[in-house]
């Protein structure tokens, strides 16, 4: 039944409890006591809205790959001091391959990412970096934040 509840919630948070109860079958109120068991289980994390970046503004999605001169038992906590100041970067992953770290990022335009890459060893003057690349999104096939349940 969680599992019910959590598809709903996933496809639309803003369903009022009434519907979301009726649509997986239980009363209101073992509904909400189940959503309350779940967020205090940290199974629910946060009810967001997805916004529409290219109506507000964010035209440029970019890709950048990260390769580390040496490797630390500290620098994912490195990189997340680092990244806790650039609301630009939506993702940050440490990965295995190639690259250490890969991250997705959201400019307003052309200039800001230019602006980004000039300063790029700047901004990660606290990881050792070897070298990185980066590469602009031509086009979002696809993007899904629903998970698989």
């Amino acid at each position: 039944m969680d599992t019910k509840i959590l598809k709903k919630l996933q496809e639309d948070c803003t369903m009022s409890l009434e519907l979301l109860s009726e649509s997986v079958g239980l009363s209101a109120t073992s509904c909400y006591r189940r959503i309350k068991k779940m967020e205090s289980h940290g199974l629910i994390k946060a009810k967001r809205a997805i916004l529409d970046e290219r109506k507000l503004g964010f035209q440029v999605t970019a890709i950048f790959m990260i390769k580390l001169q040496k490797d630390s038992a500290d620098i994912d906590q490195r990189m997340y001091r680092i990244l806790e100041k650039r609301p630009e970067i939506q993702h940050c992953h440490l990965i295995s391959g190639d690259f250490d770290f890969v991250l997705l990022a959201k400019f307003r335009d052309a200039a800001e990412y230019t602006d980004y890459i000039y300063r790029f060893l700047e901004i990660y003057s606290d990881i050792p970096i070897r070298n990185y690349s980066s590469s602009i999104v031509v086009r979002t096939v696809r993007q899904n934040e629903i998970l698989p349940l």
